[in-house]
């Protein structure tokens, strides 16, 4: 291909991988980082051309320094800007006008110090908006790119790899690389520090170094997203190909509340956030040592195939037993071997072995470790196995017995790799020995095996390979988060009355029930008795929105004494809401016997529009059991959060309840969750209770809040 065929790279790929690099503030202190990132890149290999910027030197490591920007060669890739953040709006303009498609702005003292640096943040972004300039930071730590040598970062010794990294944090890369290095793992090929998030985001990021052919998996850690919706499309493109593996810091901080909403009163952010980056198929992690860990294990090992389980090989019962315990707490089930596998090897083991599972060596590779290599390929024969994780000490029987055991544990090593490939199944090890350097377990790593020294690691790993296959397998299942087209738009503001609330949901093709509205007390009674079954009368009223906390509300009513329970309701809701207006009464037929069931909507402030679902009724706020989902999904993903649940166990015919149809409940989910994606106006939607009977899946009471700037909510 000759230059001129050459696809033109856009602004974020020549910042991600950039082909000439400028220096800003580069410095012959070797304190400062204008001097540490030239080092790096010296170091580091870096083949392209580096042009220091700097009017007060002549030579920064063999290098020749210009003394203002506007003297470098125009069109370079990327900016490092190591200058006071006073500087730094300046500086980029300078930049912009030299054709540098990209900066990394170090400096600190924007956003992130409050009022006083408001107003240098607001100039950086207004540079950047008017010049198109791609920046990374401010408050950034830099971006690395170790398959090129672009260490923009300046840390040495980055051991190279499969995992691409994005944080905004300087400390997390530290703790990456070096809990990579003491797990032995498999390295590193890019880091973006985020910083601040002025301009380049996560979303982007991830798309982003998702395509190098380089990555094998994308570490994140998050302190928040700038735009989480964005976030989620990106993760789900992204996750069908390459894993995404996400630690969050600042969940303890609560959600957004709404007085008038039951969905948003029980939503905090860290829940939603939980559940719609699964949906989108992140893998998450609860602690800052198993980001590493989990990540370079998924980059090289193969996931579990769907439909199959985890066999635990183990040369002790204390191990065995505790991997047993590890995998239960995560919801997995050890493999039910076979008859016939268990009969293999108990001719294999002896009398003393354990075989059903977890299976126990009992000393049979004391004195051959290719024990193991031949156990694991009965094991592997079994159709039920979809990995193999072996616990112990392989790999340090040489250290622990015999030295002449060394050359055995090598060929088994050998073998072992040979069985994982000729029978598709992964392999995972955890060993007391895992920290030291051992031939084997190097060999192990090299050919895609995770050998890691704790059981816990191990069982967290196994769960992420389980999650990968799952979500691998039912790719063309998932919802690709992306908004269908607006419908016209419901008309108002605010709180809606609940007869315009129940239209909006059946002009959406969603079954209501019967109702009717009536507007006088007299009106009631016929109402009811058109109907020809007992019914419930609610006030509709602006000033009312809770009903049955004020009276508003008569249960079981039949024709005969419908008018006296009307002026009733009148009554109660006049006492207790002084001036209230009384625009008339909902009349419904009561409802059969039912599971009562919550399914609500809020926009989450970081994710958008998401659908709640849990158990309802009086038991909302007591019981708390809801999950949540990005709008729109699609039923296999309404199932899943049907199953997340406290209220599936109910859905079953439990007890003195009837059974409910699951499917008919996540279509009915799946319909509510497109009304509320095609009407980016809707702020909150309650339907509590849901009464769900068989097939019949019936809102009973239906309330809808409309944004106050239904416009201004729409041009996002």
């Amino acid at each position: 291909m000759t230059t001129l065929d050459a696809p033109v790279r856009t602004a974020l790929e020549r910042l991600l991988d950039p082909r000439s690099i400028v220096v800003v503030g580069a410095s012959a202190d070797p304190a400062k980082r204008g001097h540490q990132v030239i080092r790096a890149l010296r170091e580091g290999g870096y083949a392209h051309p580096v042009y220091p910027v700097n009017p007060n030197t002549d030579r920064i490591l063999g290098l020749d320094v210009h003394a203002s920007i506007d003297e470098v060669p125009a069109g370079a890739d990327v900016a490092l800007i190591a200058v006071p953040a006073a500087a730094v709006p300046g500086v980029l303009r300078e930049c912009a006008a030299a054709g540098i498609a990209g900066a990394v702005v170090l400096a600190n003292g924007f956003g992130e110090i409050g009022a006083d640096g408001a107003d240098l943040a607001a100039a950086l972004v207004e540079v950047i908006e008017e010049t198109g300039i791609r920046v990374i930071g401010p408050n950034t730590s830099g971006l690395l790119n170790l398959t090129s040598g672009a260490n923009l970062v300046g840390l040495r010794d980055v051991p190279r790899g499969p995992i691409s990294v994005i944080t905004q944090s300087g400390n997390m890369l530290l703790s990456l690389v070096n809990d990579d290095r003491a797990a032995k793992g498999p390295g590193f090929h890019a880091y973006v520090g985020l910083g601040n998030q002025a301009d380049v985001r996560y979303d982007e990021c991830l798309v982003e170094l998702a395509r190098h052919p380089e990555t094998g998996v994308v570490a994140i850690h998050s302190e928040g997203f700038a735009d989480g919706r964005s976030f989620l499309a990106a993760a789900a493109r992204t996750v069908p190909e390459t894993p995404v593996v996400l630690l969050r810091g600042g969940r303890s901080e609560g959600g957004r509340r709404a007085a008038a909403s039951h969905t948003g009163s029980i939503a905090g952010s860290d829940a939603v956030a939980t559940a719609v980056l699964r949906q989108a198929g992140v893998e998450l992690v609860d602690r800052s040592d198993e980001l590493a860990v989990v990540a370079g294990a998924l980059a090289i090992c193969a996931p579990i195939a769907p439909g199959r389980t985890v066999a635990v090989l183990s040369d002790g019962g204390g191990h065995a037993a505790l991997a047993a315990d590890a995998l239960a707490a995560r919801g997995i089930e050890a493999a039910r071997l076979s008859e016939r596998t268990q009969q293999q090897l108990r001719h294999l083991l002896g009398a003393a072995a354990a075989v059903t599972g977890p299976v126990d060596l009992a000393g049979a590779a004391d004195a051959d470790p290719m024990v193991f290599a031949e156990a694991a390929e009965i094991i592997m024969r079994d159709p039920a196995v979809g990995l193999v994780l072996i616990i112990g000490l392989y790999g340090g029987y040489h250290l622990r017995f015999d030295p002449a055991l060394r050359e055995t544990e090598d060929a088994a090593a050998g073998a072992l790799l040979a069985l994982s490939a000729e029978y598709d199944v992964p392999l995972l090890i955890q060993s007391c020995y895992a920290n030291l350097d051992i031939a084997n377990h190097d060999r192990l790593r090299a050919g895609g095996v995770p050998v890691l020294g704790s059981i816990e690691h191990a069982v967290r790993v196994v769960a992420a390979l389980r999650r990968r296959g799952l979500a691998r397998a039912d790719r063309a299942q998932r919802s690709a988060l992306l908004l269908p087209p607006p419908a016209a738009p419901i008309p108002g503001s605010g709180v809606l009355d609940e007869p315009a609330a129940r239209r909006a949901l059946a002009d959406a093709g969603i079954d209501v029930g019967g109702w009717t509205f009536v507007r006088g007390v007299d009106a009631v009674g016929p109402a009811v008795a058109a109907f020809g079954r007992p019914c419930a009368v609610k006030v509709v009223s602006p000033q009312v929105i809770h009903k049955s906390d004020v009276g508003g509300v008569r249960l079981g009513v039949v024709a005969a004494t419908a008018t006296e329970h009307a002026q009733g309701i009148v009554d109660a809701v006049t006492a207790e809401v002084p001036g209230a207006h009384i625009d008339g009464m909902i009349v419904t037929p009561m409802a059969e016997a039912g599971v009562e069931l919550l399914v609500g909507a809020t926009r989450d402030p970081v994710f958008g529009p998401v659908l709640a679902f849990g158990t309802g009724g009086v038991l909302v706020d007591a019981v708390r059991d809801v999950t949540f989902r990005a709008v729109p999904f699609t039923e296999p993903e309404a199932g899943e959060m049907i199953q997340e649940t406290i209220a599936a166990r109910m859905l079953d015919g439990y007890r003195h309840l009837p059974a409910v149809d699951r499917g008919s409940l996540a279509r009915f989910l799946v319909r509510v969750g497109d009304f509320v994606a095609a009407h980016p106006e809707i702020s909150e939607l309650d339907l509590n209770p849901v009464i769900a009977s068989g097939s019949v899946i019936t809102p009973v009471d239906v309330r809808i809040v409309l944004a106050e700037n239904p416009a201004g909510e729409r041009d996002e």
